[in-house]
């Protein structure tokens, strides 16, 4: 069985699916391996205008796979950790949207997973936890860097520190999550998210994108980033686009 699946629900949106759902869909090193071609042809590919991770069977992710855990000698596990940094790093760093489909759990790495995308799409029964603790272990999958930045550093210690189970009202309160919608809506709303993203033109999104990610604290350091950026948004196609579709009172037709 397939560790990783990839359809095309729809023109422009490519949906790429763990699928240990007898496991709830926990993330090791072999299931990285299964998504990182997938992850890889989706970016290449110039019809894919955004991508959807979820779960199947319900579930987006139970966390780490435990089964393949157990004492290791600091050296190996650092290598170990290094290596899943790779594949940490190609999902945050996607210059094409990415929409989380989270049904079921989103916990420990599963909630790492989650926090890597753009937008998080939760169902109403949904439980998003981070409880590495109990298993003697830090917060890994990006946590102490990407939750901090959703919700801020207070909210964020807690959630971390006490590792406790939240539901979607509160993990939509607390920013965590972007959206909460009935559980048999999930798909659909995480479709529908990833459809209006990829109506944005291609190369402006992925300049913001990185832009977000890698602003600095100062504001003239800022404003000379964002004047490169968008003397190269300038010299490209999307702009004429979109002026001749507001003239024309059109949506654009970025390509």
């Amino acid at each position: 069985m397939a560790l990783a699946l990839l359809d095309k629900p729809e023109a422009g949106i490519w949906r790429i699916s763990l699928n240990q759902p007898e496991r709830r869909n926990p993330i090791g090193q072999a299931v990285r391996e299964a998504v990182t071609p997938l992850w890889l042809e989706a970016l290449a590919e110039d019809g894919c205008r955004a991508i959807v991770l979820t779960g199947a069977g319900g579930t987006f992710c139970a966390g780490g796979d435990i089964a393949t855990m157990g004492r290791t000698e600091p050296a190996a596990a650092r290598k170990r950790m290094k290596k899943g940094h790779h594949f940490t790093r190609l999902l945050y760093e996607s210059e094409k949207p990415v929409v989380a489909a989270v049904e079921g759990h989103a916990v420990g790495a599963g909630a790492g997973l989650a926090l890597l995308c753009d937008t998080v799409v939760m169902g109403q029964g949904a439980k998003f936890g981070i409880p590495f603790f109990k298993l003697g272990l830090v917060p890994d999958f990006g946590l102490l860097y990407t939750l901090p930045r959703r919700i801020g550093s207070g909210p964020a210690k807690q959630l971390l520190l006490h590792g406790r189970m939240i539901g979607a009202d509160e993990a939509l309160a607390l920013g965590v999550v972007d959206r909460v919608v009935p559980d048999d809506q999930v798909q659909a709303a995480a479709l529908e998210e990833a459809r209006s993203l990829a109506q944005h033109p291609p190369f402006a999104m992925a300049v913001a994108k990185r832009l977000i990610d890698t602003m600095p604290g100062s504001l003239d350091q800022a404003l000379e980033m964002e004047a490169n950026a968008q003397a190269m948004c300038f010299a490209g196609p999307d702009v004429e686009e979109g002026v001749a579709a507001f003239k024309e009172k059109r949506k654009p037709r970025f390509k």
